[in-house]
């Protein structure tokens, strides 16, 4: 229900038990990694969970896109449930952007199952042997594993600090 989809911008999320939250954002641009594009976000906000990190880094992103006029996607996926589609969308309606929200279900077995689209949110379920598919679960593989890199990068120089290194 989309006029194109030629750049998507995908979000994940990370974090160890509340710390060391982060978030990635991959970009695709006519069904391809568009690897120049993609951004690492750590998340500053006091509540350390999806919620609130999917806020902030979604009001990050399309702030400054706003601010320096940068090129819109014309799709936003999160990989998240119906809450961080609602808080994604909260803030693209705040900006005033116009962009759609999508949202990727998975299954028990963390597996892309559906489509969380629309407006009330309606699942939509996608045929597994379909381009479609591939597409989405390869987007959603990517950012999680974009993400998650980036989060051990992040935890292992957290993991070599120590107080000492605050003294002069």
């Amino acid at each position: 229900g989309i006029e194109s989809a030629n750049k998507i911008e995908a979000f994940d999320n990370s974090h160890l038990f509340g710390t060391y939250s982060v978030s990635g954002m991959i970009t695709f641009t006519l069904g391809l990694p568009d690897k120049n594009n993609y951004r690492k976000y750590k998340i500053t906000c006091e509540h350390h969970d999806d919620f609130h990190a999917m806020k902030e880094v979604i009001y990050r992103r399309y702030f400054r896109v706003l601010m320096d006029d940068l090129e819109r996607p014309d799709l936003i996926i999160v990989d998240g449930g119906i809450g961080q589609i609602n808080v994604a969308r909260e803030i693209i309606n705040g900006l005033n952007l116009g962009i759609p929200v999508v949202g990727l279900k998975k299954d028990n077995k963390h597996t892309t199952e559906a489509l969380l689209a629309f407006e009330p949110i309606e699942e939509v379920k996608i045929d597994k042997r379909s381009n479609l598919f591939y597409m989405l679960e390869r987007m959603q593989d990517e950012v999680h594993e974009f993400t998650i890199n980036y989060h051990k990068q992040i935890r292992s120089k957290g993991s070599l600090s120590s107080i000492l290194d605050n003294i002069e």
